[in-house]
């Protein structure tokens, strides 16, 4: 697998947005896809959905509770039949976790969807992206399109950010 994590910054973002399987753990693809590179799949802007998503304390709350579960949930023998499939956007990310039972009874019991999860998880990896770019020249117009709301939200909560994405 790929690691993703102490990236330069925005690396995570345009890099690929199939990153958060790799990121959370869980088995939404085989190790075969983890192997593509990222340039075949990136991504030049952050999509409007997760760029648009309302990052807040409840939500981060959520999402540090639904991931402390997770990390504890056996995935084995879940399903692989989208793992070839080459689409790797938030929205075909998120319809191969609905269905995952064992993922969608965490997500569900924290108060998320999966598109929740998500959107919202690309957003705080943004939103991270973002803080650790600031002091990056070559990347300054790059951060241009990153909500600013993402950018203050991930400058406030660093640390528990990193802490979630497992870095």
């Amino acid at each position: 697998m790929v690691c993703l994590t102490r990236r330069p910054a925005l690396a995570i973002v345009a890099g690929s947005f199939f990153a958060v399987t790799c990121l959370v753990g869980l088995p939404l693809t085989t190790s075969t896809v983890f192997a593509q590179s990222f340039s075949e799949v990136a991504k030049p802007e952050v999509p409007a959905e997760v760029n648009n998503y309302p990052l807040d304390e409840a939500f981060l709350a959520k999402m540090e509770a639904a991931q402390a579960e997770l990390n504890t949930v056996d995935m084995s023998g879940g399903s692989d039949d989208e793992a070839g499939t080459g689409d790797h956007s938030p929205k075909a990310l998120a319809a191969r976790i609905e269905k995952q039972p064992k993922v969608m009874a965490v997500l569900q019991k924290h108060g998320l969807t999966a598109q929740d999860y998500i959107f919202g998880y690309f957003a705080l990896v943004s939103s991270v992206s973002a803080v650790e770019a600031e002091n990056e020249e070559q990347l300054v117009d790059e951060l241009k399109g990153i909500n600013p709301a993402h950018i203050t939200f991930g400058k406030q909560n660093l640390e528990r950010i990193h802490k979630l994405l497992g870095e």
